[in-house]
Parts: C-alpha cells; sequence; structure tokens
C-alpha cells in the first residue's frame, strides 16, 4: 500500500538580435513548447528537485538530527537506510511531511524496495506512519506522506507543542538497486481552523474510487502539453484532453487546481501500437501508471503498474469530493481529498514501452474537475500562502498551462516592464524640465513680458545679423 495511516531564470543589430531571442525563449519556455524531435525516445528527464531546497544531511541518530522547518530540503539515501530530522511544531497547525524518493531510471525497482515516513515525538512514539512501495520492476519516483492533526483525538501526545522528529527509512530488498537515491523533503503547515473542527460526514468513508459513478469523460481535440519531471515543475492543466509523449522509463507530472467540494476526474490513455505480424504478441504486464497527489503530495491510491496488449489501454481514477473532515476517515483514496490546492496526476512508461512505441509512448489524459466550488473552512491564518487553496490565478495558470517558473518569470517580465515604462516616462520627464530652463535662460524679460531679443538657441548659435 502506499501510505498507512494511523488514522488514517554589442549593439546594433546584434543587440536587437540577442534581445529577439531571449525574448522568444522565454515565450517558448512559457507557452510549454518543445523543439522538433523532442519526443524522439531516448534517455528520461531526470526528476528536477526546486531550487529553493535547501540540502541537509539526516542523521542515524536522533540526538544530532538536523533541523527542518515549513519548505523543501533534499538529501540523499542508501539501501537499508535510515535518517532523522528535527522539527518544532506549535499545538495549532496541522503538519504535513513527505519524503520522494526518487531512483535512476531505467533501474530495477520491485515491491519490496519504497520509503517509509514516521512522524513521532522525541521519546520515539509514532503519530502518524507512510510507505510508498515498488511496482512493476520500474524506475518512478515514490512519495510516502505522514502528517500531525491537531484533531486526531487518537494521539494526544501529538498535539503538544515542542519538538518532534521526522523518520525515513528506505527498504530494500534481496535484488535491490545498490546506489544512493536523491530524497526531497517537504514540510508544509496547514493554519489551524476558527472555531470547531467539523466531523466527518456520515458514510464519507464509502466514497471510494471504486463506489464513485465515473463522468463522462472529456472530448475534443487534445492539446499538446508536456509534463514537467516532479512536483516543482509540473505543468499545469484544467478541464480538457491533453497529450504528450513519454520516453521510455520517464515519469512525467501534470498539475490541476482542485477547490473545495470538488472532485477530480483524470483518465489516461495509450493507443494502439502497430504489430509486425498479425500473429505477434505484444502483452506487457508492466506497461503504463498513473497516480494521484494531494496538495501535499501525498499519493491517493496505491502504485501499480497496468498492463498493455498492442490494443490500446486506459485506466481511470475519480476522487472523492475535497473536504477538510476527510482527513479524520480511514482510507488514504478518502482522507487524501483533505484540502483545496493544486492536485498532481504523474504518469510513467515503462521501459518495456519501447517495444510498442520505438518513438516514445503516446499519452492522452482526459481531466475534468467535477461539481461545483463550495465554502471552505474559516482558517486561522493563510492557507492559502500554505499551499492550500485555489484562486483565479491558479486557474489561469491551468487554461494556458503554466508552471510556477513561468508564473515568476511572467511576474518579473512585468514588473521590468512597468519599471521600463516608469524609467522612461521619468526622462522625458527630465528633458522637458531641462529645455525649459534652458529656454527661460537664454530669453530674459523686459518690463512689458516681452523678449529683449530673440530667443537663442539652446547650445549657442550664431548671433543675429
Amino acid at each position: 500500500m502506499v501510505t498507512r495511516h494511523n488514522w488514517s531564470r554589442g549593439r546594433g543589430r546584434a543587440g536587437r538580435a540577442g534581445a529577439w531571442t531571449a525574448a522568444l525563449c522565454v515565450t517558448a519556455a512559457a507557452l510549454g513548447m518543445s523543439a522538433p524531435g523532442a519526443w524522439a525516445a531516448g534517455k528520461p528527464r531526470l526528476y528536477e528537485m526546486s531550487e529553493d531546497a535547501k540540502k541537509v544531511t539526516g542523521t542515524t541518530s536522533s540526538a544530532d538530527a538536523p533541523k527542518v522547518a515549513p519548505g523543501l530540503f533534499s538529501d540523499r539515501i542508501k539501501p537499508g537506510e535510515e535518517k532523522y530530522y528535527a522539527l518544532d511544531l506549535d499545538a495549532k497547525s496541522d503538519v504535513h511531511v513527505t519524503a520522494t524518493g526518487v531512483p535512476e531510471p531505467g533501474t530495477r525497482v520491485t515491491y519490496e524496495d519504497g520509503l517509509t515516513v514516521t512522524l513521532q515525538t522525541t521519546d520515539g512514539s509514532d503519530c502518524n506512519e507512510g510507505e510508498a512501495d515498488g511496482d512493476g520492476d520500474t524506475a518512478f519516483p515514490l512519495s510516502a506522506h505522514a502528517a500531525r492533526l491537531v484533531g486526531d483525538t487518537a494521539h494526544e501526545t501529538c498535539r503538544a507543542k515542542g519538538p518532534y522528529l521526522v523518520h525515513v527509512v528506505r527498504e530494500e530488498g534481496d535484488n535491490s538497486d545498490p546506489s544512493s537515491w536523491p530524497v526531497e523533503l517537504s514540510v508544509m503547515k496547514e493554519p489551524g481552523l476558527k472555531g470547531s473542527i467539523p466531523a466527518p460526514p456520515p458514510g464519507g468513508e464509502d466514497e471510494t474510487d471504486d463506489n464513485n459513478t465515473r463522468p463522462a469523460p472529456p472530448s475534443g481535440t487534445p492539446k499538446s502539453r508536456k509534463g514537467g519531471t516532479g512536483f516543482n515543475d509540473a505543468r499545469a492543466v484544467g478541464d480538457g484532453v491533453w497529450k504528450d509523449r513519454l520516453r521510455p522509463g520517464e515519469t512525467r507530472y501534470f498539475r490541476v487546481p482542485v477547490d473545495w467540494g470538488q472532485r477530480l476526474y483524470a483518465r489516461m490513455e495509450v493507443p494502439n501500437a502497430a504489430r509486425e505480424d498479425e500473429t505477434g504478441s505484444m502483452f506487457l504486464p508492466n506497461g503504463f501508471r498513473m497516480n494521484i497527489y494531494n496538495p501535499a503530495r501525498s499519493p491517493l491510491y496505491d502504485e501499480d503498474f497496468q498492463s498493455y496488449d498492442g490494443d490500446g489501454a486506459k485506466f481511470d481514477r475519480y476522487s472523492n469530493p475535497v473536504r477538510y473532515e476527510n482527513r479524520f476517515l480511514n482510507g488514504d483514496t478518502v482522507s487524501g481529498t483533505r484540502f483545496a490546492g493544486w492536485y498532481y496526476v504523474a504518469v510513467t512508461a515503462a521501459p518495456d514501452m519501447v517495444k510498442p512505441f520505438p518513438k516514445g509512448t503516446p499519452v492522452t489524459l482526459r481531466i475534468g474537475v467535477e461539481g461545483r466550488t463550495k465554502k471552505g473552512p474559516e482558517y486561522a491564518g493563510d492557507a492559502k500562502a500554505a499551499g492550500f487553496g485555489v484562486d483565479g490565478q491558479d486557474r489561469e495558470m491551468a487554461d494556458k498551462g503554466l508552471t510556477e517558473a513561468d508564473v515568476d518569470r511572467n511576474s518579473s517580465l512585468r514588473m521590468f516592464g512597468w519599471v521600463g515604462v516608469g524609467a522612461g516616462a521619468a526622462l522625458l520627464f527630465v528633458l522637458a524640465v531641462w529645455l525649459l530652463v534652458a529656454r527661460r535662460r537664454a530669453a530674459p524679460q523686459q518690463p512689458g513680458g516681452w523678449p529683449s531679443q530673440p530667443p537663442q538657441p539652446p547650445y549657442g548659435g550664431y548671433p543675429p545679423r
């Protein structure tokens, strides 16, 4: 299983050419364009961690554990290794910790390999634990999540203000990849609520993916949208049909804004492949996978690969309605839909998919955000700034297919643009004042108010004849 919850950046023609080139590069990046042939099958793109991630080195002893806080951190972990990190918590906020281990694409990762992350007190009492296991003998990013919830009445000792520990273990099997994995640690602090905490709705635990009646899949001409390598550069998508092409062994990430009361429908489709002959078998037991992760990067479902037989295949998920009180229900598919924000859809093409698709596996994603937006809980703090919530800018990002880096870049361009306009206006104003002063100095007035002689040029000139 995926998560085990106890509560579940010359001049002239050359300069102008350089400026145009830079502008085109920025534009192409913002639109998510790629050069012709970029989809040709080759070495998969590697998971890119955030530039803001601080490097830390976890320790085997909790006594020397480095401190972490809300933000992103990077480390490495070897097979069978365990690491500790120190975390100070208050008594009012919920805290969400997710460790994402990144095996080298192409390596063998089995169900015996994985990550376990535990949030615990300094005396060793577990507050919550989550795990992520490999599948399909295929390397892909594994995310394990744990949390501290102040409304969790079953763990009173974990609700107090004070020091806590984050314990990360890399599980290993008999034939595990011997290399160390990069690990990205995400720590998110969710503000507490004003007033009482809502109780879980009756029957909420029965609203699982298996029990949800699927909506009609979005239709229309697919639009190209190249997915990101991980959570940090995930490409935004909204309602509609999107297409991409994955290299063998590659995982790509997309993100969708899902607000309170809404559900996320995601469907991955792989087309049929041409056979060399009519009788040749193309059955691949581990062909592709798709999973959904909530704003805290917690996976909602088990990391299972789907088979592919050459005739085309599809796989879909339909999440529970996003409600605050879901966090107190059992089961990851229910409790994971506990807050509004960016939900992530990750898709992987297994290495063997190079057989039916030598130039890369074409993938179609059908994304639908179902249901009307409902009023969310009243937080005692800025939940949106903390990463939990949806606004108009998020929806615009989804419509345009932007990443966080694109938004930052566009904001910088707009800022420089306004600075340029302001500087130009200021320069024109200074020139106008300078010319006016120069003219007045060159034209002394007589008592009648008329000039004693015609005005002279500001820089001097030939005297009148």
